[in-house]
């Protein structure tokens, strides 16, 4: 009797100091839902919503009718905002512009424990930061520069070329069907969008022979993106599963992607190094290595490692992310013909057929323009930002967060916030224009980038290649249904580190 009433005994304290674990949070913090033992809140996302966990998040918001809420993802303690003011508070305020250091990070850097500009903080962030795109500014990265728009306006032309050649080597096949005019997204842009960015950092393009290994640079890209979410998935909470279940986890195919790009970067900086001159400047790279050369402290992290690190930050969007979003594109203007009717009629009017669109046409064609900034509004690249993290106890929306916890400010809530646009859910370009037809930057409330000092660095070099891709594919093609094919289904685009459309291909038809 008495070892049956001593087992009821612990049992009932067992569950009990369960039940507080599961319902306690932090004075002041954030409501939301309970959390488990090693898995926090994580495993309630994904029975509301395992694909789109950011949506799951929303759906607690509105559960809980409270725009943030307070979770649990492991051992992370974290507060998800999904009104709009405070996502620009969070975004334009200092003390939030620490980064988490989550597996996913730890992943990315084979060697030693440094992050490059992702998921870095403090001194080296700053200086590294500040350093690069000060440099990255003279090759015209991020401003109108004359000697990128032709390198673009030659990308562009070799992708037209592509399309109505086909193939002329075999690693081209991966991007178009033999006889031309069939291309598979979203991996076709993203060779002439990468090549552009690189003539940016090291003076210098693959050529078409040469293209295989930057189709394979630009696959593992989309390998890794894809084998992730919002929160790191389980790896960040549990990462030994990576041992039992290196498959299902993920780990295989995060850490097969990370080597190859790792492998890539470190070949070009490696290259660079030993041909170095000081005496003849050849591009960005040398700047920088100028600077590895000089005597500074070594927490600004000028070395090697740092600055392979650094190179694949800033070159991942242009290698992958800007393939994901023209690609978005192309697909509501599948579904909205009406749409890409207007944008044609448009580059007829103002750039005709003897000549590429160029960047002095884009303040002539504000439906263009509107209709690109409507794709990045309603479909949110990357739905939850960046994770970002309090620096120092701060106070959100009546709420207090305490340093180290991960804020996540809900770009995509934002984006489809009923408060803010009306009909958030429908495709309306002409949401950002006038009365006269004109772009309306005022009406413009949407953040695909960011803001603060956190905010994307190539937001003017994604922006202009939009434009310039966009409008050279609708001047000289239809997008159209071989037999076979469907209209794109957006309820197969993935969330990963970022949405991805799935593989396709796409026909096109050259315009009469």
């Amino acid at each position: 009797m008495i070892t049956v009433v001593l087992l009821t005994l612990v049992t009932l304290i067992f569950l009990y100091q369960l039940y507080k674990y599961a319902v306690a949070r932090p004075e002041g913090f954030p409501p939301g839902p309970p959390r488990l033992p090693i898995f926090g809140s994580y495993l309630f996302m994904l029975l509301i919503n395992h694909k789109y966990l950011h949506k799951a998040v929303l759906q607690l918001s509105k559960w809980y009718k409270s725009d943030i809420i307070g979770l649990y993802v492991g051992s992370f303690q974290i507060a998800v905002v999904h009104n709009g003011e405070a996502v620009r508070e969070i975004l334009n305020n200092q003390l939030c512009d620490g980064r988490p250091v989550v597996y996913l990070s730890k992943i990315r850097d084979p060697e030693v424990c440094v992050r490059g500009i992702f998921f870095k903080d403090g001194i080296l962030w700053k200086e590294q930061r500040r350093f690069i795109l000060r440099y990255l500014r003279d090759f015209g990265f991020g401003r109108r520069f004359d000697q990128l728009e032709n390198v673009i306006a030659e990308e562009i032309t070799d992708m037209l070329e592509i399309i109505r050649s086909g193939p002329r080597y075999a690693h081209e096949h991966e991007l178009v069907k033999p006889g031309g005019y069939r291309i598979q997204l979203p991996l076709f842009f993203s060779p002439f969008a990468a090549n552009s960015h690189f003539s940016v950092v090291y003076n210098e393009r693959t050529s078409r022979p040469e293209m295989a290994k930057l189709i394979k640079l630009i696959q593992f890209g989309l390998q890794f993106q894809r084998n992730g979410d919002d929160y790191g998935r389980m790896l960040s909470i549990i990462p030994w599963i990576r041992h039992i279940w290196p498959e299902t986890s993920g780990y295989k195919k995060l850490y097969e992607a990370n080597m190859f790009i790792y492998q890539y970067f470190a070949e070009i900086v490696d290259r660079h190094l030993l041909t170095y001159d000081e005496n003849f400047e050849r591009n960005f790279i040398d700047i920088y290595i100028a600077e590895m050369k000089k005597d500074l402290p070594k927490e600004y992290g000028f070395n090697r490692e740092q600055f392979i690190m650094g190179l694949i930050d800033f070159s991942f969007p242009a290698f992958t992310a800007l393939g994901n979003q023209a690609t978005l594109i192309v697909q509501y203007l599948m579904l909205n013909p009406e749409v890409t009717k207007r944008i044609q009629r448009e580059i007829d009017d103002v750039v005709g057929s003897g000549r590429l669109p160029t960047l002095d046409d884009r303040e002539k064609m504000p439906y263009t323009e509107a209709t690109i900034r409507e794709t990045m509004r309603i479909d949110t690249l990357v739905p939850s930002d960046v994770p970002h993290k309090a620096l120092e106890d701060i106070e959100l929306m009546g709420y207090r967060i305490p340093k180290d916890t991960l804020v996540i400010p809900s770009l995509y809530a934002m984006h489809m916030d009923k408060r803010i646009w009306g009909d958030p859910e429908n495709f309306r370009p002409e949401r950002f224009l006038d009365e006269q037809g004109n772009l309306c930057l005022k009406k413009d409330l949407s953040l695909p980038f960011g803001a603060g000092k956190r905010l994307c660095a190539g937001e003017t070099f994604a922006r202009n290649m939009l434009f310039l891709i966009t409008t050279a594919m609708l001047q000289n093609f239809d997008y159209v249904l071989a037999p076979g094919d469907s209209l794109p289904d957006l309820s197969k685009n993935e969330v990963g580190l970022v949405l991805t459309p799935p593989d396709y291909w796409v026909q096109l038809k050259e315009r009469s």
